[in-house]
């Protein structure tokens, strides 16, 4: 990046890194709280997740900051190569040998004693691909052939190689968040109607294919019918959550993350909050989550360019839904998911995406925002000047 390009660039939105910053510490607090009894049994070591988790935290930050100075054009001229490569490492993780198998599901990397999950890059991938796509040909949009089809491709593509692994809760957020930026960026309703009448029967016939898929898919209607089994993990969930009462049992203080809950500092982080933080707890997350969530949309919603604006509304759609796939799950709203809280939840490979995922949100806003105030300034001084102003185009730029 120039030094030029550089002055131009507005500062990271504080409402966004705001509430980023507060949901990371949110996590720090609830990690080390949830993490100190399985790290000694495990590591006979009490402290070592929570200092991973230190580790991984500053990491990501970089990765926002840094993906927040690149240039907007740069994404588009990217979104081939990237969505290329995000498939074969898609592919790659299924190869024996190549992926790590953890609780039959083969879904990552390991590298350096770290494991790494390739559906992390599969994510924002596809969003630049959709956004790119929609945006570069507004005109195809209204012909099935030349319009959806293509996108279609690339989403079956990625549901079949989420499926392999398997991993159903990225494929159902994925197919979320892609309806959501198809139906924003123009493509006809009556297409999304035809897609839907065939996609959802598919699905059911993908659910019922495996009779432990449908086990889990109403396990979360009457948890009770299998206490010890498929109804464990939300039963223990529930239990949590009503101990908290109203101001929760105190910070550290939770009897859930003694293991009874399973997975309490990674996909059911938010049972523990409402155990040792309560109700107030979980309102505060929710909160913080409205906040980050409706701030990515204004953002969009007042972003002329139609590529930037389906960039933004694609990455924020990820972590919304995503936030309540995880919290719907715990509390015994939705079937129950292995899908971790973003910026809250343990997890190196999911933090890593979600800091891409704002990354990219930011990459607009800074940029768009440098352009703004560029325009502005020299709009003044063209106002001082005897010369008419010179329009040098960079009001039609974004």
């Amino acid at each position: 990046m120039s030094a030029k390009t550089a002055s131009r660039l507005a500062p990271p939105d504080p409402i966004l890194t705001g509430c980023v910053l507060a949901l990371l510490a949110f996590s720090v607090l609830m990690v080390y709280s949830t993490s100190i009894s399985v790290a000694e049994v495990r590591y006979n070591d009490p402290f070592r997740i929570i200092s991973h988790w230190l580790v991984y935290i500053p990491v990501g930050l970089a990765i926002m900051w840094g993906l927040s100075r690149v240039e907007v054009t740069w994404w588009r001229a990217i979104a081939l190569p990237a969505l290329a490569i995000a498939v074969v490492m898609m592919i790659a993780v299924l190869v024996p040998g190549l992926g790590r198998e953890i609780n039959g599901a083969q879904r990552w990397f390991s590298l350096f004693g770290l494991t790494l999950q390739p559906v992390e890059m599969l994510k924002p991938a596809v969003i630049i691909y959709m956004a790119y796509y929609m945006g570069s040909f507004p005109d195809r949009l209204s012909n099935f052939s030349s319009g959806l089809a293509p996108m279609l491709v690339v989403l079956m593509v990625s549901l079949v190689l989420l499926v392999l692994q398997p991993d159903f809760g990225s494929a159902a957020l994925l197919s979320a968040v892609c309806f959501c930026m198809w139906f924003v960026g123009g493509v006809p309703i009556r297409h999304l109607l035809l897609l839907l009448s065939t996609f959802i029967p598919l699905a059911v016939v993908v659910m019922i294919a495996e009779p432990y898929r449908m086990q889990r898919l109403t396990s979360f209607l009457e948890p009770w019918n299998d206490p010890y089994g498929s109804g464990y993990q939300l039963i223990q969930s529930m239990i949590a959550f009503g101990s908290g009462g109203l101001f929760g049992t105190g910070v550290g203080q939770g009897v859930q993350k003694l293991f009874y809950l399973p997975e309490v500092f990674t996909d059911f982080i938010s049972a523990s909050i409402g155990e040792e933080l309560g109700l107030l707890g979980i309102m505060s997350l929710i909160v913080l989550f409205t906040v980050l969530l409706g701030r990515g949309i204004w953002l969009a919603i007042h972003n002329q360019d139609m590529f930037s604006r389906l960039l933004i509304l694609g990455c924020m759609m990820t972590l919304g839904v995503a936030f309540i796939i995880n919290l719907g799950a715990a509390m015994g709203l939705l079937p129950t998911k292995g899908m971790p809280m973003p910026f809250v939840s343990y997890g190196g490979s999911a933090l890593i995406g979600e800091c891409v995922l704002l990354g990219l949100v930011l990459s607009v806003q800074r940029h768009q925002g440098g352009n703004k105030r560029l325009q502005k300034s020299g709009g003044k001084r063209a106002a001082k000047s005897s010369q008419p102003p010179m329009h040098d185009g960079l009001e039609h730029q974004f």
